[in-house]
């Protein structure tokens, strides 16, 4: 089945939305027509040009490596982007040259040296800074630096440079800064975007979303534990973090009168609370913490339990016992659960699920009781279910999880009834009356009937990172997004038309 026109609104619609979310630099061209963003997210890079006078995106440039560093010509309409693999063992990186106004691009490879800034010292001068791995010394880098002076620097063609031949000047690794006069992206962007009449304020990253019955939209985002959002778009609370990571899970009961968030602190390694927060007016009703990093899980009767995920090449350690705690919906303590190696013992991703579902020792799935003193096996497994979600339709109770491929398994036995090969992995995954939505990292929607996994459809998201799925409770499909961004989707119509497939 072809990709299907894909229509959506959006809550918190800012500009430069192409970017993964954080921008790491940002440049304007000599004419003040162009405006040039890169931004970074592991280990995939976005260059996004910007018409300056509408902020409408009119080139999305994507890389396999870090593209931090953009400069555009002195006076022609003419971007450079500097490459860095930032590999520790095997260092390469590169030069792209792109002109805004006719498309032409071309691009230039370094096997053994990343490029990172780079600058033009005038109109026929282009400045490289290069970074490479020390032959003897894995902890050292060699840096040098090499100019490229021509009278011509449009419409170049792949032989025109070859970066390995350049003549380089050793730099000392412990000189100067090389960034010192590269300005912070935002204050620039945000000034962009007020000259052009809009808003920018790059609180990006919605980790998390939720739909409630009548409409409203929850979220997280940067310096945000939890905000709501009314059916026409307006924001009616917020309730800041702690710190810039902002909430990383929501967990809602299930009369939507409260909602259970997870929220790094300043130090992610040394704080983590779990706010209980009023979903009428955002009233913070308690705000347990625990003195190291944490991750929330829980189940449908409104049980919750948190994960000790402390990373012990780190500081001190943390209190040990108990490194899974069991908590009632008030926040009660109900029991816990001490592994000498907490590895054996993680919890399953699992969405809307009547049971706290843990991973022993990698293969065994088990559910806890909310004691942590019965643990009851159910089934075993080959390989990480990824994201997961409990399902009881009309073919009985399951489990539809996903990682490279979706597949429902009977609840609690763990027998595979169907499973389907997708084209990308998945980042989340929900359900709704009967249809099973996968987000996947490509940037589509896919959707599947959750009985037989009969394919229903595969929608082209825009380009805006996608980080979170919920499918809300009218059928609206809420994605979160890098950007900041939370579209919302009609549900797909049933029947499925066309064949199925991949």
């Amino acid at each position: 089945m072809a990709e299907q026109t894909t229509s959506y609104a959006v809550f918190h619609d800012e500009p430069f939305s192409e970017l993964h979310g954080h921008a790491s630099q940002a440049v304007v061209s000599a004419d003040e027509q162009w405006i040039a963003v890169s931004s970074v997210l592991q280990g995939s890079s976005r260059v996004a040009l910007f018409h300056a006078a509408d902020l409408s995106c009119a080139h999305l440039l994507t890389f396999t490596m870090d593209a931090e560093s953009i400069a555009f010509h002195p006076t022609l309409p003419l971007l450079v982007v500097g490459l860095d693999n930032y590999d520790e063992y095997r260092r390469e990186g590169g030069l792209t040259l792109f002109e805004p106004g006719t498309g032409h691009r071309v691009d230039f490879a370094d096997p053994a040296w990343g490029i990172e800034p780079v600058r033009w010292l005038d109109d026929r001068t282009l400045e490289l800074t290069f970074f490479a791995l020390h032959p003897d010394d894995e902890y050292t880098h060699l840096m040098s630096r090499a100019t490229v002076v021509r009278d011509n620097w449009l419409g170049l063609t792949p032989d025109a440079l070859d970066l390995t031949a350049l003549y380089r000047t050793p730099l000392d690794p412990d000189g100067p800064s090389l960034y010192d006069d590269i300005p912070p992206a935002q204050p620039l962007l945000r000034e962009l975007a007020e000259r052009a009449g809009r808003t920018y304020d790059a609180r990006g990253g919605v980790r998390a979303v939720a739909g409630l019955r009548d409409g409203r939209v929850l979220a997280t985002r940067m310096h945000t534990a939890v905000e709501c959002w009314a059916p026409d778009g307006s924001l009616l609370w917020s309730v800041p973090a702690p710190s810039a990571s902002g909430g990383t899970r929501i967990e809602l009961a299930a009369d939507e009168r409260t909602v259970r968030v997870a929220v790094s602190g300043p130090d992610s390694r040394t704080r983590t609370d779990f706010p209980l927060v009023a979903t009428s007016d955002g009233t913070v009703l308690d705000r347990p913490s625990v003195p190291f990093s944490a991750a929330l899980s829980a189940r449908t009767d409104g049980v919750w339990a948190i994960r000790d995920t402390y990373d012990r090449s780190f500081g001190t350690e943390p209190p040990t016992p108990p490194n899974t705690r069991i908590f009632a919906a008030d926040g009660t303590r109900l029991g816990g659960v001490q592994e000498p190696d907490r590895y054996d013992l993680v919890p399953l991703d699992v969405r809307r699920c009547p049971e706290l579902l843990y991973g022993r020792r990698g293969r065994e799935v088990i559910a806890l009781d909310p004691t942590g003193t019965i643990e009851t096996a159910l089934f075993t497994v080959d390989a990480p279910l990824g994201r997961a979600v409990y399902t009881d339709d009309a073919a009985g109770p399951a489990l539809l999880h996903g990682r490279t491929e979706l597949v429902r398994r009977a609840f609690p036995s763990g027998e595979i009834l169907w499973s389907r090969p997708l084209d990308s992995e998945v980042k989340d995954l929900d359900t709704h009356a009967g249809a099973l939505y996968a987000l996947c990292l490509d940037g589509t929607l896919v959707s599947c009937d959750t009985a037989d996994g009969t394919f229903l459809g595969r929608r082209a998201l825009p380009p805006y990172g996608p980080l979170s799925l919920h499918a809300a409770p009218d059928g609206t499909i809420l994605v979160g997004t890098a950007a900041g961004q939370i579209l919302r989707l009609p549900a797909d119509s049933r029947p499925p038309t066309g064949p199925a497939g991949r």
